[in-house]
């Protein structure tokens, strides 16, 4: 797949709610924002699943068209990352059908051994869902914290506490406690997101 340009940052230290808005609100850059936020999660499902990257591709697709088709539809907004979760999965299951129908000889034994129980998908997503799970999180926090997380986290080469102090301007002896702070409002939120994956949702 083509990974999508990136949008204003605004946008993406959105939640998803308000990403949602803008989109029904008819801001194509927002709708860019929700496809690069979640499109490796979309994307990894199928190709966990076992399908070749043509049929990954087609199933990306076809989940990004039930996303916009149902976007002014979906129940709890707040519930995105299970909703795209289970809709993949889905539309996975509706490709391995349609494979074994026309399907014969490789084919076939490709799609029999294919995992199809929850406890074998939840085993194959669960690193991959906390990934993205953390990285929505991490665009939640407030700007302090969404800064200094990211220069601690995800910025390489990692820069020392004396080049965070004086990018953020803030006291050397503070970058300890901020940090552990900052952490803690992490951990409440990934707690508060880790409930978006029951399967309790959708359509």
């Amino acid at each position: 797949y083509t990974t999508l340009r990136m949008p204003p940052f605004d946008f993406l230290t959105l939640a998803d709610s308000e990403i949602i808005d803008a989109c029904l609100a008819g801001d194509g850059r927002a709708w860019e924002a929700l496809i690069l936020r979640y499109q490796r999660l979309i994307y990894s499902i199928p190709l966990r699943y076992g399908l070749p990257e043509s049929d990954a591709a087609d199933i990306f697709q076809a989940v990004c068209m039930l996303l916009l088709e149902n976007l002014a539809r979906l129940r709890d907004r707040t519930r995105l990352v299970a909703w795209l979760v289970i809709t993949t999965r889905r539309e996975c299951w509706r490709q391995t059908r349609q494979r074994r129908r026309a399907a014969d000889g490789p084919d076939l034994a490709l799609i029999e051994n294919l995992p199809g129980d929850d406890s074998s998908l939840e085993d194959v997503f669960s690193r991959l869902q906390q990934l993205t799970l953390v990285r929505v999180a991490v665009q939640r926090l407030d700007s302090r914290c969404r800064q200094l997380i990211t220069l601690l986290f995800y910025t390489r080469p990692q820069p020392s506490y004396e080049e965070i102090a004086g990018i953020l301007d803030l006291p050397l002896g503070s970058i300890g406690p901020t940090r552990a702070r900052c952490l803690e409002k992490l951990l409440g939120l990934l707690k508060g997101l880790d409930k978006l994956l029951d399967l309790d949702l959708v359509l």
